[in-house]
């Protein structure tokens, strides 16, 4: 019990540097933008391809560390993944122009130890994952156990902005309070400061859950031989099954609809999550009708000042909402179940959107920013208390553990291709359409996500780990 506890804190406090580091980017590049480019006009394109190198990252390594996980265990694969995390963020908190000629030339070398920083992010979602649910007590608690750890995510996303909040304020030293420049150390922190959980974490692995699982999955295996003549059954132990391959999981057609529920829902959720997540900012800028508001300081418009042009007060706003979707996703993970929290999370997401798609106008003319601000904080809410809980937890319990990490790293992969698409599609379809259409292809896409998992998506509220539940039936018939 204990070694299991253990596992679920180092997989939760994993996930809580995962999450930290992909969100800290969203101020941190603005710091950067405004001291070496002079504003985000300067460089977009360059923040934009350090924006994505950590996803692209992140899909290797969620490709390459969920097979590790599957050939070398979870646990060793967990410490390589973190170590690789580590060293990530701390290498990206000494960034410095590439060309002391070009100074945007800066995210240039974020874009290389963001990839690097990606790598090791990714690969803790599949195996952080697993982990937890490999060392869940038993199926009724388990949804619980993996919601926890993912819950974690919702932490980092409120720690962002609160962190950041408190490291501009500090003197860096230049003497000029009123300069861009003076930053530098504030964001640098920031960065670095995503190395603390794994650097944390280093002196303790977690309990192995490679072998534990596949035991589990041979736990009374058994074979209905006869039945004699006085009508009572026999039964045999069948042994230990033939080890499952990548390949045999991918050619077999039983596998093919679970493969769809869990990627593909991944992949539709994150297009929407994501995308959402980057034009975050011109959408609480039209909100609070400051898109072209020029009596704001021109420097820290995005991190200092009121309300309405303070970012980081913006996003503690949008994670107060959005956080207690984690823990309403706790309580309800093994009542409801996985499947039915992603249809009604999906469900509401749409209704969401498509409300702010066609009133947004009129609301924003009636200067009612505060319902619009609630209305895309509950999107942020259901989202947490639907797909984005489930997505993680599915993968981990759906597949045989002889590729259960492998199987789970493609369909986070998956997702982050899906983030990628919403990342690179929706910023410039905003800029082209405006908002309100925004608002309703996000609504289209969930609407996608939830006919998808209506479709594929199984109810495992009270079902086994693959492997195990399709053996245990048969030992109690048996017995009968």
């Amino acid at each position: 019990m204990k070694g299991n506890v253990r596992n679920v804190i180092i997989a939760a406090v994993s996930n809580l540097s995962t999450a930290y580091n992909l969100s800290v980017i969203s101020i941190v590049q603005v710091i950067i933008e405004n001291q070496y480019c002079g504003g985000p006009s300067g460089c977009k394109d360059d923040v934009d391809l350090a924006a994505t190198a950590c996803l692209v990252g992140a899909i290797f390594g969620q490709l390459t560390f969920g097979y590790v996980g599957d050939c070398l265990g979870r646990s060793r694969a967990l410490q390589l993944t973190m170590a690789i995390s580590i060293f990530g963020a701390l290498i990206s908190a000494f960034a410095v122009p590439l060309d002391s000629s070009s100074p945007k030339t800066v995210f240039h070398f974020l874009a290389i130890t963001r990839f690097v920083l990606g790598v090791g992010v990714g690969g803790v979602y599949p195996l952080s994952a697993t982990i937890a649910s490999e060392s869940a007590g038993s199926s009724t608690s388990r949804g619980r156990t993996v919601s926890i750890v993912f819950s974690m995510q919702g932490v980092a996303n409120l720690l962002v902005p609160i962190i950041a909040l408190a490291l501009v304020q500090l003197p860096n030293g230049n003497g000029n309070p009123d300069s861009p420049d003076d930053l530098g150390l504030s964001w640098r922190l920031m960065l670095g400061l995503g190395g603390i959980p794994g650097i944390l974490l280093a002196p303790y692995k977690a309990a192995e859950t490679r072998e534990a699982a596949k035991a589990a999955a041979t736990d009374g295996a058994v074979e209905v031989n006869a039945v004699v003549s006085d009508g009572s059954s026999t039964a045999r132990m069948a042994g230990a099954p033939q080890k499952m391959t990548l390949m045999q999981a991918l050619a077999s057609p039983r596998y093919w609809g679970k493969i769809l529920g869990c990627a593909g829902g991944w992949f539709l959720f994150d297009i929407t999550f994501y995308g959402n997540q980057l034009f975050q900012a011109p959408v609480l800028a039209s909100i609070f009708n400051v898109a072209h508001n020029k009596s704001a300081p021109s420097h820290f418009e995005p991190i200092e000042g009121d309300l309405s042009h303070n970012r980081a007060l913006q996003m503690i706003m949008i994670a107060c909402i959005a956080l207690p979707g984690y823990y309403v996703s706790v309580c309800f993970m093994d009542s409801l179940g996985r499947r039915n929290i992603q249809l009604q999370g999906f469900f509401f997401m749409t209704v969401l959107f498509g409300i702010l798609g066609i009133w947004f106008d009129e609301m924003q003319k009636r200067n009612l920013a505060a319902l619009l601000l609630v209305l895309y904080g509950l999107t942020f809410f259901f989202s947490n208390f639907g797909p984005n809980s489930t997505t993680f937890i599915l993968p981990s319990e759906t597949f045989p553990p002889e590729v259960r990490t492998t199987l789970n790293g493609f369909s986070a992969a998956s997702g982050k291709a899906g983030a990628a698409l919403g990342s690179y599609f929706f910023t410039p379809f905003n800029e082209e359409y405006g908002l309100p259409h925004t608002m309703l292809a996000c609504a289209a896409v969930s609407l996608a996500g939830l006919l998808l998992t209506l479709a594929f998506v199984e109810d495992r509220r009270r079902s086994g780990m693959e492997g195990a539940s399709q053996t245990r039936p048969l030992l109690s018939t048996a017995i009968e």
